[in-house]
């Protein structure tokens, strides 16, 4: 995926982990393919492409624009998911300045093949999350110094806070490197490893953080506003599946640990 903004710093680390958790998501799902080979237009839904329809590219380069706007182009690896209100006036439209090929999906396959397993539906999340932080950063490549909004990537080395037990739920979480132990007044309850959401729980409870979460090796993250984070599930609630596994896994280690520590 390339800017046609200057990026921010974060950008090349979250493009690059787009295509690897799109890579590793199709790579463990059996879904039947077409190809799709676009010649050089300016609408590349007259010669190939349809709408509502998921795209991997194979090869080449695919420009997309909206309300006339050229935003950004996607490249060798990156996977085009439809566009939520295809009926809209300034629905999103694709180009191409050279050949292209892509891959298409039934996207109504893709994500039910997605939620089928939990490790699916974590890949699937992420993927989501990730896309989510790089269209944040694109945005603020694109708007005034003053009405940039705060980085959608962060990194924490062992020992750093991600989360401080109490404070106030304005970020959801993607943990895509690292491990981070998680405190319960002073005392560690549990652990959160690669590839889980941290925090969503008191997000969506609008509730305090119930724990902290302590960097235990260093850690790279996904920060997601609170409200892009609301909007992401309202766009794609598929989402909630992935978020409720992780959940699942969370609470369950939480009581495991606790009848570890009652029986101390």
């Amino acid at each position: 995926m390339i800017s046609l903004a200057e990026p921010t710093s974060g950008f090349p680390p979250l493009a690059r982990q787009y295509k690897r958790l799109v890579h590793e998501l199709l790579e463990g799902l059996q879904l039947s393919t077409e190809s799709v080979s676009l010649p050089v237009t300016s609408n590349a839904f007259t010669v190939g492409m349809t709408p509502g329809r998921s795209y991997l590219v194979k090869s080449g380069m695919v420009g997309m624009t909206c309300a006339g706007r050229k935003l950004f182009t996607w490249d060798e690896g990156d996977l085009i998911l439809p566009d939520a209100a295809p009926e809209a006036s300034d629905t999103v439209q694709y180009y191409c300045d050279g050949p292209a090929l892509l891959h298409s999906y039934d996207t109504l396959e893709l994500v039910r093949s997605a939620l089928a397993s939990d490790a699916n539906a974590r890949l699937w999340t992420r993927l989501l999350m990730t896309q989510q932080g790089i269209l944040t950063r694109m945005l603020a490549a694109q708007s005034d110094a003053e009405t940039q909004t705060t980085p959608g990537f962060a990194y924490y080395q062992p020992g750093d806070i991600i989360i401080e037990q109490g404070d106030r739920a304005d970020y959801v979480f993607s943990l895509f490197e690292g491990s981070a132990d998680v405190l319960v007044d002073n005392v560690v309850v549990g652990e959160v490893v690669e590839g889980e959401v941290i925090g969503a729980l008191a997000l969506l409870m609008h509730s305090p953080r119930s724990a902290t979460v302590r960097a235990k090796t260093r850690c790279s993250v996904v920060k997601v506003p609170k409200d892009q984070f609301k909007t992401l599930i309202r766009n794609n609630p598929t989402m909630i599946h992935g978020l409720m596994t992780d959940m699942a896994r969370q609470i369950k280690k939480l009581n495991e640990r606790v009848v570890q520590l009652s029986g101390q």
